[in-house]
């Protein structure tokens, strides 16, 4: 693997990829309404005028504005208004507030604390997402070719600077994709295979937008996130691929899971895009910035003990702890903090779920286990959720990552 980019040209271009949630469905009300610190985006919104084609066109032209969270109709279109905004009818489909705003301003603000951002560089955010779509939509090849928004978004961007005699480099792919194929709509929902096609996008854009469009020998990180919550399986293969990259991919990063924010009817609110965002600034500012490794809160191993089993977690700030994720816009219980033991006779009642040690939970059978025994968490049988997360400062926090795990 070559050496990943830093923040290190005049324009440090962020791009955003994936479906609904790169675009910030429902992602009402706006947080970010003021423009970011050192931050850009590409016309009038980090997302272009449409939200399905493969072209990718700057909302008002192709000119720097500074980065602040907007609002569009369903499938794009100018910005709208406040007075727009609130005329809409209830329960109308909107684009507000993505990951990027805030991922971008958490980021600026730590390089500024540290000095990091050379004199005069800023940093651009561009969404080129397209909801509803599966893996292999937006992957390279795919008709129509949705991943031609990335090579028309970047063009756009390196085209610009280069007009005002500005270097550009992309420093950071923010992935935000899974939940079709989670439902295995319109794509594969085996995790190996899902793997498999999280590599080859991954080797595409580094090829194809980076190496060819972007002309940079540095190789820009990939940041993911977990799809679950109202989106989660059974099974849990596609985020536990996603997790699965994250250990075995160099270069990609995962930030952290989805289930704990706020939602409206299906996706995120504004305080959870910002939520959510604050978490990639922060990975973003740990890995490109600093060039330090990253690792979630996630299990490392899982052991019986008769009726007993203990799994051993990697914990980013230990000790462990329990707190309650948002179902839709409130805290809530979950049963048996989102884990779920399933055994030869099915799922088996759990008489205990306790926090052991700082990096441990232990999970006690209210009957006697037979035959293979796995772990899920944050699975659709734990209504997507779970309370498990370290010790680091709220609000940054990090939930643990789901999982389904073949109790050794």
């Amino acid at each position: 693997m070559r050496p990943l980019a830093r923040p290190s040209w005049d324009i440090n271009h962020v791009l955003s990829y994936g479906q609904s949630y790169a675009n910030g469905w429902e992602g009402l009300p706006l947080r970010t309404v003021a423009a970011v610190a050192d931050a850009l985006m590409l016309g009038d919104s980090v997302r272009p005028w449409s939200e399905t084609a493969p072209a990718w066109q700057p909302v008002g032209g192709a000119a720097w504005r500074g980065l602040r969270a907007t609002v569009q109709e369903h499938f794009g279109g100018p910005v709208l208004s406040p007075a727009q905004v609130a005329a809409q009818p209830a329960g109308a489909a909107l684009l507000g507030e993505t990951v990027l705003e805030a991922a971008v301003s958490t980021w600026g603000g730590l390089l500024r604390a540290e000095a990091a951002l050379p004199a005069g560089a800023q940093l651009l955010a561009s969404a080129c997402g397209v909801g509803g779509r599966s893996i292999e939509a937006l992957s390279r090849g795919g008709v129509p070719d949705l991943f031609n928004r990335l090579r028309d978004c970047v063009r756009a961007a390196k085209a610009l600077a280069a007009a005002q005699g500005r270097s550009y480099g992309i420093v950071a792919i923010l992935l935000l994709q899974g939940e079709h194929n989670n439902f295995a709509m319109g794509g594969t929902a085996d995790g190996a295979a899902y793997l498999a096609l999280m590599r080859r996008l991954y080797a595409d854009i580094v090829a194809d937008i980076v190496e060819g469009i972007a002309e940079q020998s540095e190789q820009p990180a990939l940041l993911t996130y977990q799809t679950g919550g109202l989106q989660a399986s059974e099974q849990n293969s596609i985020p536990q691929a996603q997790l699965d990259a994250a250990l075995s991919l160099p270069g990609c990063f995962l930030a952290g899971p989805a289930y704990q924010l706020p939602t409206g009817q299906d996706h995120p609110n504004g305080d959870g895009y910002a939520a959510l965002g604050a978490t990639f600034g922060r990975v973003l500012h740990h890995v490109v910035s600093r060039g330090a490794d990253w690792l979630p809160l996630h299990p490392i191993s899982a052991r019986r003990e008769g009726a007993t089993v203990r799994v051993a977690f990697y914990v980013p700030q230990p000790p462990l702890r329990w707190g309650r994720p948002f179902l839709r816009l409130a805290p809530a219980e979950v049963p048996d903090r989102g884990f779920v033991l399933d055994d030869a006779d099915g799922q088996v009642p759990l008489a205990e779920v306790a926090l052991a040690g700082g990096a441990e939970v232990r999970l006690v059978a209210a009957r006697t286990l037979r035959g293979e025994v796995r772990v899920r968490y944050a699975s659709a049988a734990g209504v997507g959720r779970g309370c498990l997360l370290d010790s680091a400062p709220d609000p940054a926090a990090n939930w643990s990552c789901a999982f389904n795990l073949c109790v050794a």
